[in-house]
């Protein structure tokens, strides 16, 4: 149920920007999300869908790009995505340092008209 709150910020955050910018219409946003932030993407398809009409987004495309966790092990210097909370290193089993927690939730781009 959070996808609602999430996408009307999105979509108000985009209508700000289109006006600052002069766009006529947004024809497309492109979101990248982690895989931590428990976004469902049908849900946040169907608030799409739902919150965009008699906006500049109404009939625009939603593409989302998955981010996931990842992690670097000094020992062995290999660069893993962790299964489940298994957070040890597949090759070596030593934890590593975190390189990208996987809770991006950002708009990376969007395509206009003016």
């Amino acid at each position: 149920m959070h996808e609602l709150s999430v996408m009307a910020y999105l979509l108000e955050t985009v209508e700000e920007r289109a006006q600052k910018i002069g766009a006529t219409k947004v024809t497309a946003i492109n979101l990248v999300i982690g895989e931590r932030t428990s976004i469902v993407d049908d849900s946040l398809l169907y608030y799409f869908d739902m919150l965009t009409p008699g906006t500049v987004a109404e009939g625009a495309q939603l593409a989302v790009r998955r981010t996931t966790m990842r992690f670097h092990c000094v020992g062995c210097d290999a660069d893993y995505h962790p299964s489940g909370f298994d957070f040890k290193c597949p090759h070596c089993h030593t934890v590593g340092a975190v390189t990208s927690d996987g809770s991006e939730l950002l708009i990376e781009s969007l395509e206009i008209e003016t």
